[in-house]
């Protein structure tokens, strides 16, 4: 049976009943916008896969006690959800301290704290002042304007992991130089 013609809310009536078309038929209508959006965020296949499997197993798990309203919005937003899950459980350790560190600019709140951001700002411009011109290009690229890595190295016209060696010099580069930073501030 083709329920094509049905607007989300009716699909997600008769998915609400447990009806299987409707199901797929939401399927076929929305997962190239999220595959794609999180495969822009993420810039892997196989996690964009399991977050679309991830994100439509929770919407037929859930569907007698879910209340959406827009169908869309609600898989966007669920959709990024299960990307910041993905993104925190890829962390490690020391890229976690590297995201706090990047985004310390970002979380001001007091006035010393915005000095001291300041002090911040400036000791990364004069480090990356001090590195190949590429290696610091990299480095913005990936951490200030959160470029996935797939995207630098189409754009940039390099592979992968030429770019993931710029980054990986350019992070040692600024731990080794931001430790004595930290014993003055």
């Amino acid at each position: 049976m083709n329920l094509n013609h049905l607007s989300d809310n009716e699909l997600l009536n008769l998915l609400k009943q447990g009806d299987n078309t409707a199901f797929e038929t939401i399927y076929r209508r929305h997962w190239k916008y999220i595959y794609g959006f999180v495969y822009q965020n993420l810039g892997s296949k196989e996690d964009a896969e399991e977050i679309l499997h991830d994100l439509m197993l929770s919407l037929w798990k859930n569907r007698e006690e879910s209340n959406i309203e827009n169908l869309k919005v609600y898989l966007f937003i669920a959709c990024r959800n299960l990307i910041n899950r993905s993104i925190r459980n890829q962390m490690n350790v020391r890229k976690f301290r590297e995201f706090q560190l990047l985004n310390q600019l970002h979380e001001t709140s007091s006035t010393d704290e915005f000095m001291y951001s300041k002090e911040f700002e400036i000791r990364l411009h004069e480090l990356l002042l001090k590195m190949p011109e590429k290696t610091a290009l990299i480095f913005r690229m990936s951490k200030i304007e959160e470029m996935p890595i797939k995207k630098i190295a189409t754009q940039l016209d390099l592979s992968e992991k030429a770019v993931e060696y710029h980054l990986t010099k350019s992070l040692k580069f600024l731990r080794e130089n931001f430790k004595d930073f930290y014993s003055a501030n």
